[in-house]
Parts: C-alpha cells; sequence; structure tokens
C-alpha cells in the first residue's frame, strides 16, 4: 500500500467554497494550477494544501497567496491563521465527487524518450573562430557543469545558420555521454507551445495532459528549446516558460534557449521573461569572419574531389567573399560538388574560379569593402578590430593603408564609405591611398605582399 494515498472529499468542503470564490479572479494558467491543488483539512487554523510538485506550490505561493488567504477568510471566518503547502512528491492528487474515502493508485509516470541528435553536431565538429568563441566557450561550460546558476538559464542569439542548433545538439551529446540516466529533453519552441496547448483542449483530461507536461519539461535534467522567438505572440505560453525557467532553476536543472536575436529585440517577450533571461548570461553568434569560413570550408570540403595541390588555395579563395552563415556555404560547396559529378569536371583552382565567376552563385564572389578588408588582414596576420582602433603602431596603421588603397582601387565605393568602414574621416583616406603608392615603389617586400593579397582576392 506504500504507493498508494488515501484522500477525502472536498466537494462540501471549505476548499470548494474558496474555489468558488477566486475562480472568477484567475486567468486560464491560474486555473490549471488550481485544479492540481489538493485540500487536506484545516487543523488549529491551517488550512493544509497538497501540490503535486515544488513548481506548482512556488506558483501559486507567489501569485495567489493573497488571493487565497483572503478567501479562506472569507469562508472559514476569524479561525483561519493561514494556509500551508506540502509536496505530494510520489502521490496523486485526485479530486473526488463521493463523499466518502477512496483510495488511488499512484499514476505511473511516461519514460522521457531520448532526444533526436544529429550524431554530427559535437563540439569536436563545431568550427572555433572569433565570431562564435564565446558562445562555444559557455555552451561548453554548461556540458561540462549542468545547473551551475551563474549560466542558468544560457541564452544563445544568433541570425538563422550560424550554428544555435549544432551547439544544442554539442551540449546535449556531451551530457548524455558524461551521465547515460540524464533525462535531457530538446524541443523547438513549436513543440514546447504545441504541448502547452494541448493542456487546455477542449474535449481533453487536462489533469493527465499537465502531468504529462510535467513529467516532460519539469522533470527533465536538461532542457534545450529552440527558436523561442517563435512564441512572442503566445502571452500564456511564455508566463509558463518563464515559470518553468524559475522552477528548473531553483532545483539545479540547465535551461538553455536559442533565439534569431537578443532579447531586447523582441519587444513582445514578457517582462518576466525577458528578467529571467538578462539575470544569467547572454551569448551571441556572428557571421563567420575570413579565419572561420576558412575553417568551414576546409572541413565541410573534405568529401569534395577538389585537385589536391590547388585544395588549399581553392578554400582559400572560396573564403574571400563574406557568406553570411553556415548554410551559404554548405549551399555552394554542394553547388560545387555536384558541377563535378553531373559535368565531369577536373577542380582545379583555375575550373573552380570559371564555375564560381560563370553562374549566379559566383555573384557572391563580387569583391566588397568587408572582403578585401578581411583579405588584407589576414595577409598581415592582423584583424579587423585592429583595422578600425584607433592604433597606430605598424603591426595596424600599414594594413589600415593597403586596405583602403585596394578597397579604392577594387570596387566603385566612395571615398567616404571606405573611412566609415574603419572609422577615419576623408581626408584621412586620402593620405593613406598616397602614402601606400608611394610605399609600393619603394618596398618590393610590401609590393609582393600585396600581390600575394590580389592574388587571394582573384585579381
Amino acid at each position: 500500500m506504500e504507493n498508494n494515498v488515501v484522500l477525502l472529499d472536498d466537494v462540501a468542503s471549505p476548499w470548494t467554497r474558496v474555489l468558488e470564490y477566486i475562480r472568477e479572479k484567475c486567468n486560464d494558467f491560474g486555473l490549471a494550477i488550481l485544479d492540481a491543488i489538493g485540500f487536506d483539512g484545516i487543523h488549529e487554523g491551517y488550512a493544509n494544501l497538497v501540490a503535486p510538485d515544488e513548481f506548482r506550490a512556488t506558483w501559486l505561493n507567489s501569485h495567489y497567496g493573497d488571493l487565497l488567504r483572503g478567501a479562506f477568510s472569507a469562508v472559514v471566518g476569524s479561525s483561519f491563521v493561514d494556509y500551508r503547502i506540502t509536496l505530494a512528491k510520489e502521490k496523486a492528487v485526485v479530486r473526488l465527487a463521493d463523499p466518502k474515502i477512496r483510495v488511488v493508485a499512484k499514476p505511473e509516470t511516461p519514460s522521457v524518450p531520448r532526444p533526436k541528435l544529429y550524431a554530427h553536431y559535437t563540439f569536436d565538429t563545431f568550427v572555433k573562430g572569433d565570431c562564435n568563441s564565446t558562445a562555444l566557450l559557455a555552451c561548453e561550460t554548461v556540458a561540462e557543469n549542468p545547473g551551475d546558476k551563474s549560466l542558468n538559464p544560457l541564452f544563445v542569439y544568433g541570425a538563422s545558420g550560424l550554428g544555435k542548433t549544432h551547439l544544442l545538439h554539442a551540449i546535449a551529446s556531451k551530457v548524455i555521454k558524461a551521465k547515460a540516466s540524464a533525462k535531457v529533453v530538446y524541443v523547438s519552441s513549436r513543440d514546447f507551445l504545441n504541448d502547452f496547448v494541448a493542456m487546455f483542449k477542449s474535449g481533453c483530461d487536462r489533469h493527465k495532459m499537465e502531468q504529462i507536461f510535467v513529467d516532460r519539461y519539469e522533470r527533465s535534467d536538461l532542457l534545450l528549446i529552440d527558436d523561442i522567438q517563435l512564441l512572442e505572440k503566445s502571452t500564456k505560453a511564455k508566463e509558463r516558460l518563464f515559470l518553468l525557467i524559475r522552477y528548473m532553476r531553483s532545483v539545479g536543472r540547465q535551461v538553455v534557449l536559442t533565439s534569431d536575436c537578443h532579447p531586447a529585440k523582441m519587444p513582445q517577450l514578457s517582462v518576466q521573461l525577458v528578467h529571467s533571461i538578462d539575470q544569467c548570461v547572454s551569448v551571441g553568434l556572428d557571421a563567420p569572419d575570413l579565419n572561420t569560413r576558412i575553417g568551414l570550408i576546409s572541413r565541410k570540403s573534405a568529401q569534395i574531389p577538389f585537385v589536391d595541390k590547388d585544395r588549399e588555395e581553392i578554400c582559400r579563395y572560396l573564403s574571400i567573399t563574406p557568406r553570411q552563415n553556415v548554410r551559404l556555404i554548405e549551399g555552394m560547396l554542394t553547388w560545387l560538388g555536384a558541377m563535378h559529378a553531373l559535368n565531369h569536371v577536373n577542380l582545379d583552382l583555375d575550373c573552380v574560379k570559371k564555375l564560381m565567376n560563370g553562374s549566379k552563385e559566383g555573384k557572391l564572389i563580387a569583391l566588397t569593402l568587408e572582403s578585401i578588408s578581411e583579405t588584407v588582414a589576414f595577409g598581415f596576420n592582423t584583424d579587423m578590430v585592429a583595422l578600425k582602433s584607433k592604433r597606430q603602431d605598424s603591426k595596424a596603421s600599414l594594413p589600415r593603408k593597403v586596405a583602403m588603397y585596394l578597397c579604392r582601387e577594387l570596387t566603385s565605393e566612395s571615398l567616404k564609405k571606405v573611412g566609415d568602414l574603419f572609422n577615419r574621416d576623408y581626408a584621412t583616406v586620402i593620405s593613406s591611398i598616397k602614402s601606400v603608392q608611394t610605399l609600393l615603389e619603394e618596398d618590393q617586400n610590401l609590393a609582393r605582399q600585396v600581390r600575394d593579397i590580389r592574388y587571394m582576392l582573384g585579381v
């Protein structure tokens, strides 16, 4: 009998009248919480309530505590002191219509299925760069120590195709590998919304659907929700997500969320949800920089039959033009692979250049201020941060001048736009271009270095 619980009828009890008193003041979500609360009588002025879990006990106290006290005072009178909430834990809380005592068996908890993960989405296969290193480090830290309050919840944001889903799968894989018994839930925000809405569908057993929701989400050790921006228009789902995050954090269970932008740019997110995210860490993913693009293309083109002697140069050439996300890079490589398979072309450097320049894919190879500047920075073993900074040392000043010179020569952009890219005025750009023209005539090593950069740019 240890798995059974004795329940008392509450139809004729003060609890029934209390519910009638407060129902009209509750929203649908509040009613769903109240429907799961049991009543165990009044003892020495204290109303004894039974909650199925800590989540609902905490929510009831924080949202309806004063309302409950007022209702009990009105129904019970001056003998009422306060209410207490205990947790049923593994016991079932069931409301009975029969005034007789019933014995109700504990329901079985449905098992949590393993998430469907991409086997190749791991930390080892994630290409690290300046554009994503902070987000990668945060995700690796979470995977090694899930539940750490300083990173719970962790919020990862960035445009589509930059690797958010890859990082979520990598976290899940590492946690499961470290602890096979860990309950890991990975869902899209649409899945979360569908599970939430299912609790309120007409004709369904609300208590049963609520229990399924709790078993899936609240009892997980690691909860990963992708693209929460899709919840912006669902007020009740956002409220439930906020409560879920707060509960998971309170019991040391990890939550990781992703979105296509920073929460500050999602005005329809609830203030509570934004606050819970802002309390912890938000990390962003940017478009891949030149070094990251080279790494991505080198890794993802491993199965494409580029001519071996040209492979490094091909990867560098394909990396020159900025592509905003990994999917565009994968699409370009898939297209080149298809050209080889369909036309049996020999993918050496010249062939790749002709293919890229002779198709709609070739439009992506057009030179821009950004692609030229990144290539110059790469050629001088520096980065765009240095080129845009106020630094005047030779490691920043010279490549900055060369970048301005090549931007002016290889594009039709105005000198003002060139200056804006490097945070310099018109006069500085003119001076820099003249300076480089003089240096190229006097310094053969610099002239050779600039020729190499031109070669990288394909001009």
